[in-house]
């Protein structure tokens, strides 16, 4: 039986392949229009992209997945058909804007921009908070761990929530171990009783779902 970690990269290397294979598609047409009724097109709205995009240039009649190598962590990527028509018609992005970093390395570089825009003493919680998540996005060293640590002792449970999503996101069989804990330690009762216990083990079942479902 085949685990979550290689379905997920068989899944990867499929839509990589799947996008190659595309972009093939797509060189071997002099005017980059797509032919119609390939597997994986999604038909893009070219009305609404005409009235947002002041191009002289063709606008697709398809969209097609996309491999990128992410910019950050030379990591390779596909940009779906359906992201792309969500960029482009709901977002109004402009049409000759690409994706250039994977989802991980666009939450830690928005972190970072986020924490050193804000202003020295002012929303301290929430600049902890931007914090811990850029910290759960990379990759885990000493003087993170003491971070997460500190944050998991904080007066703010809202700030230990975070703190117990990054554990799940970092992965490691030790803080997976200690997130499995805190689900075996929920106390039993109705909804009345909010316990940090019952947050603590909620927040943490939740977190390992959402790790294993991506």
């Amino acid at each position: 039986m085949k685990s979550n970690k290689q379905r997920r990269a068989e899944i990867k290397a499929h839509r990589l392949e799947r996008a190659a294979r595309a972009a093939a598609r797509q060189r071997a047409h002099v005017d980059g229009r797509l032919v119609r009724g390939a597997i994986g097109q999604v038909a893009a709205d070219t009305a609404l992209l005409a009235a947002n995009n002041n191009t002289y240039g063709l606008l697709p009649v398809y969209y097609v997945d996309k491999a990128f190598t992410c910019r950050d962590c030379d990591a390779e990527q596909v940009w779906t058909a359906k992201q792309q028509k969500w960029w482009y018609e709901s977002m109004h992005g402009n049409i000759n804007s690409t994706a250039v970093r994977c989802l991980r390395c666009r939450r830690a570089r928005r972190a970072r921009l986020h924490a050193s825009q804000a202003p020295d003493g002012a929303n301290l919680l929430g600049v902890q908070t931007m914090r811990l998540r850029a910290l759960g996005a990379a990759a885990p060293n000493a003087e993170a761990a003491a971070e997460l640590e500190a944050a998991l002792q904080s007066k703010w449970w809202s700030l230990r929530t975070v703190a117990i999503q990054a554990m799940a996101r970092w992965g490691d069989s030790e803080r997976i171990g200690r997130l499995l804990a805190l689900v075996a330690a929920r106390p039993s009762g109705g909804r009345r009783y909010s316990t940090w216990e019952r947050v603590a083990a909620d927040t943490a079942a939740h977190a390992l779902r959402e790790t294993h479902a991506t």
